[in-house]
């Protein structure tokens, strides 16, 4: 998912501060497998609690190096029929052999604009956040949740702020989960930073199939499969 897309209106803060981490993620396997011409797609429907804020998708196809990874998320938080926090975002990313080349972001973040583009060259990827530049080392990951293999990280970069997220993930065995109405075994995983503890599902294969965030204050953020 960076700060999650729900930290403007207070109620939904914590949530805000979770879904810009969650901004990067389409459903194929790793990022490392040889270019090909299949594009997978992948759509979540996105729930505040019990409370359908909207919809979260993602598209994975051949770049022109490896992968390109496309998403966008379109979320409203209503409060009495009013809308009390609104959340854009689009990113576009270049894989190769596992490694970020290239990242166009835009998102309004309730009315705050925030753009990214990064571009890698040699062996560093050249960042800028709002027109401020940065670098960052050779080999960078997003929050990639489409490609198990990004656990394995110990810092992600958070593709709304243009930040390094330092992390920790532990696996949590095995368990039955619906999707899509089926019951399918899935190996769960948590992912820890600061202000943030998500816990993500994958089968066996690697695919990723569910997401479940606490945001603090009693709301759960959750991804279900459409």
């Amino acid at each position: 998912m960076t700060e999650h897309p729900l930290a403007s209106s207070r109620p939904a803060r914590s949530a805000a501060a979770l879904l810009g981490l969650l901004l990067a993620c389409p459903v194929a396997h790793s990022a490392v497998a040889a270019p090909d011409s299949r594009t997978d797609a992948l759509r979540f429907r996105v729930f505040l609690n019990q409370d359908p804020i909207g919809e979260h998708s993602f598209q994975v196809g051949p770049g022109p190096n490896g992968k390109q990874i496309v998403s966008r998320a379109s979320f409203d938080v209503k409060l009495l029929f009013v809308t009390a926090y609104r959340y854009r975002h689009e990113s576009r990313e270049d894989w190769r052999n596992g490694c970020l080349e290239r990242i166009r972001a835009s998102t309004d973040d309730n009315g705050t604009a925030f753009t990214v583009a990064g571009d890698k060259q040699a062996d560093t990827l050249t960042l800028k956040v709002n027109g401020e530049a940065r670098r960052l080392p050779d080999c960078v990951s997003t929050f990639a949740y489409w490609d198990r293999d990004f656990l394995k990280r110990p810092r992600l970069l958070n593709p709304q702020t243009g930040e390094m997220v330092e992390v920790q993930v532990t696996p949590g065995g095995t368990e039955r989960r619906v999707v899509q109405g089926r019951t399918v075994e899935a190996e769960r995983y948590r992912l820890r930073a600061d202000k943030l503890d998500i816990t993500l599902w994958y089968t066996p294969d690697g695919r990723w199939i569910g997401l479940e965030s606490d945001t603090g204050k009693g709301r759960t953020l959750r991804y279900e499969r459409i």
